[in-house]
């Protein structure tokens, strides 16, 4: 399993836009075959913030180049004042 974390730096006048197309995505991604589970987060600077688990980097990628995603982060992306910030974790095994 993997974690996606996406940090977006929205236009503050474009900000109640991007929320909306968020909560708008949350369930298609929730839905999507290979996620667990998505939260939203809003933090300060008008900057939003989205936590994703992942079955794998494949079931990631397979949405990444899905319609579904390419549709939304096209709109997403026009609220943005600098490029958004994605990293993915990999949990790692602790011995005991």
């Amino acid at each position: 399993m993997i974690w996606r974390w996406v940090e977006m730096f929205i236009q503050p006048e474009c900000f109640q836009t991007a929320r909306q197309l968020l909560l708008r995505q949350a369930d298609r991604v929730r839905s999507f075959s290979g996620c667990f589970s998505l939260w939203l987060y809003e933090g300060d600077s008008f900057t939003l913030y989205s936590l994703s688990l992942w079955e794998s980097v494949e079931a990631l990628e397979a949405y990444r180049n899905s319609r579904v995603f390419r549709d939304f982060w096209a709109q997403i992306r026009l609220c943005f004042r600098k490029r958004a910030r994605a990293i993915t974790l990999t949990r790692f095994p602790i011995e005991r």
